[in-house]
């Protein structure tokens, strides 16, 4: 049963993970979470390198959770997004 379609990416290339054998795409390989609650992505970026991306269980909860549903257009997307950000300036 899906609880929850959060919006975006999960994870994008940045920087030099854009620039490879197929540029501009990254894909995840698989994780692993420790005792702790700690949580290793590990990921590959345009078909050249692997990295790992630390987390939390919390925090990917959390993202999973509050994250808006993908509006499927941009204008929508920008507007979900940034009521989010007006949302959680009480914050920073």
């Amino acid at each position: 049963k899906v609880t929850h379609k959060p919006n975006g990416y999960f994870i994008a290339p940045e920087g030099e993970e854009r620039i490879g054998d197929v540029s501009n795409v990254v894909f995840s390989n698989g994780w692993i979470a420790d005792d702790d609650g700690k949580v290793y992505i590990y990921y590959a970026s345009s078909d050249t390198r692997m990295h790992v991306a630390t987390s939390s269980i919390n925090q990917l909860v959390d993202y999973v959770i509050n994250s808006p549903e993908d509006k499927f257009t941009s204008a929508e997307t920008v507007k979900s997004i940034s009521r989010l950000v007006q949302q959680n300036q009480q914050f920073l």
